[in-house]
């Protein structure tokens, strides 16, 4: 016997026959097997949400899932309608349709085998048509055409002898690039081989996930690589490519679902990426408007540096902060420990909550920007309450004080709390640079009024200051004045009291002139300072007076003399 005439003996044609009968009641077991399955988790779900039944929508797509079920059945059967089969056994006797069953059996599961083919290629096409672009056409033709070749050569026995290897090895090909391809994280991990293998494959057929890149920084979004269908009816996970400084927080419809991350992230039906958060330390800066106590109005540069809190709190603090944040309840302890970045999901969770739209709808507000406007926003507040001055130097004055350094503290006390029981720790936060813009040339009118009133304050001091220094040095000259006469008028009245002891009856011209000539010789050793009005003048005006008394004593000396004293 030959290898053909095996091949066509009644062995194989018997199996062919039984596969035909099993391939018909399996499909139609099929199509109403979900049809139950459906109706039994919808039950299930009314049950746990506590849903009444006439507030559900069960019932409804219950009746629409019956006539699509009703309607599939008639298809697949449409051959044994048409032909007479098993299901339709018409006239005759059992071993006439015996034997027309087995004439006709191959005729019938080919019908069938290209309705699924319609309804694969009807699928690959509506799946596939959006973000496929034509992988879906090339999948559903190629599978279509291995699956056609092995069923022409020898039907089921073809199939599973020539067929089923040819894609076995396509799709083995498929598992082993994924893990190639698509980046991991954890490699030995089998139930993440199969969700790389899940995207790779979803890939072909054009029906993926997004498959996302988380951007280089926190305030980016994620850049979609590869655009993708998001709607539940398809098991195949997405993903979010996220480096290992940081994860992503995922939502499903309009609920948070959870934190996951750091590194590769996979996503399910329904489920996005909501926000990529850095481990990382965090720094930044903005200029900001700000109105002193006393109404000036200038801009001051604020700046900042914050992480997702990576510290395990003591039991003091975690009191505090619990009772701020119901969300932080059991958030003492890091849940992630495992390499350089350690982080706590309820934290994370924490910071994600604050994260809202503006008004227009245009753009979220992220973590990290919340972070920024708690900061700015405490600032204003403390400048409010100084003067201007007080930025520069504080109220009560001490050495090594600088008025920044007190503000960064307040601003640090004020914003640490706070941001904490939002999972975020604040490391620094300071003012570090004030400016007073002005706008075509001019300040604004409140500003220049205040700078002028704040100049005449200021030009006010300044007068007092100088008043006040200048009555101290005209006393000091009084005092100094006053207390040369006084030494003068001692060493006069100690010289005659001893010129007297020497000698009772020298005349008192004589003593005045020699008291004259000895002033005079103390003037002419004292410095002359040069230029009009200076203390030189002042000195030569003296020595002139001086000469002017000595001639004037002289002359009386020698008037009012005796003759013998003349002649002398």
């Amino acid at each position: 016997m030959t290898v053909l005439e095996f091949i066509n003996g009644p062995v194989f044609k018997t199996i062919n026959t039984l596969l035909d009968v099993i391939f018909l009641f399996c499909g139609l077991l099929g199509i109403w097997a979900y049809f139950i399955r459906f109706y039994i988790n919808g039950r299930k779900k009314e049950v746990k949400e506590n849903i009444p039944r006439g507030e559900s929508d069960l019932t409804l797509q219950t009746v629409l899932l019956f006539l699509f079920c009703m309607i599939g059945t008639l298809f697949w059967v449409i051959p044994e309608i048409s032909f007479g089969g098993p299901l339709f056994l018409g006239n005759g006797s059992l071993n006439g349709w015996t034997r027309q069953w087995l004439d006709r059996s191959g005729l019938f599961s080919t019908l069938r085998l290209f309705e699924v083919f319609g309804i694969v290629f009807l699928f690959a096409w509506m799946s596939g048509k959006e973000h496929g672009e034509k992988r879906w056409l090339y999948s559903a033709l190629g599978n279509i055409a291995v699956i056609l070749l092995g069923w022409l050569i020898q039907r089921w026995i073809g199939c599973i002898f020539i067929s089923v290897p040819i894609l076995a090895a396509y799709y083995f090909s498929l598992y082993s690039l994924a893990g190639v391809t698509l980046p991991v994280a954890d490699p030995e991990s089998r139930a993440e081989k199969r969700k790389r293998f899940l995207i790779l494959l979803s890939y072909t057929w054009g029906f993926q996930r997004p498959i996302m890149v988380a951007g280089e920084h926190a305030w980016k979004k994620p850049i979609t690589r590869i655009p993708g269908v998001n709607s539940p009816g398809f098991p195949v996970p997405g993903m979010v490519w996220a480096q290992a400084h940081q994860v992503v927080g995922i939502t499903g419809g309009t609920q948070f679902k959870r934190v996951d991350g750091p590194g590769v992230v996979y996503t399910q039906k329904k489920e996005r990426p909501l926000q990529i958060l850095d481990l990382r330390l965090q720094a930044r800066t903005n200029e900001i408007d700000v109105v002193s106590k006393d109404g000036i109005n200038f801009k001051a540069r604020v700046a900042t540096a914050f992480c997702l809190d990576p510290e395990n709190w003591d039991q003091e603090l975690y009191n505090k902060i619990r009772n701020r944040n119901s969300l932080l309840r059991g958030a003492n302890q890091l849940s992630y420990t495992k390499g350089s970045f350690k982080f706590s999901h309820l934290r994370i969770q924490a910071a994600i909550g604050k994260t809202s739209s503006n008004a227009g709808g245009d753009a979220a507000i992220y973590w990290d920007q919340w972070v920024l406007s708690v900061i700015e926003e405490t600032a204003r507040q403390i400048i409010s309450q100084k003067e201007l001055m007080e930025l520069w130097h504080l109220a009560e004055d001490k050495k090594g004080d600088n008025a920044l350094e007190g503000i960064a503290e307040e601003l640090k006390a004020k914003a640490s709390l706070t941001l904490r029981a939002q999972g975020i720790l604040l490391v620094s936060s300071r003012i570090v640079d004030f400016s007073f813009p002005v706008g075509e040339g001019k300040a604004d009118v409140i500003s220049e009024q205040q700078v002028l009133s704040r100049s005449s304050e200021w030009e006010k001091k300044r007068i007092e200051i100088l008043a006040e220094a200048q009555a101290v040095a005209e006393r000091t000259q009084l005092e100094a004045h006053a207390f040369a006469e006084s030494l003068l008028l001692t060493s006069i009245a100690e010289g005659l009291k001893k010129t007297a002891e020497i000698n009772e009856n020298l005349p008192r011209a004589v003593i005045a002139m020699r008291y004259l000539s000895a002033l005079q010789d103390y003037i002419h050793k004292q410095p002359l300072e040069a230029g009009p009005g200076s203390a030189g003048d002042g000195m030569k005006e003296i020595s002139r007076k001086m000469k002017d008394l000595q001639t004037t004593i002289t002359e009386w000396q020698n008037k009012n003399a005796p003759p013998a004293d003349k002649e002398k």
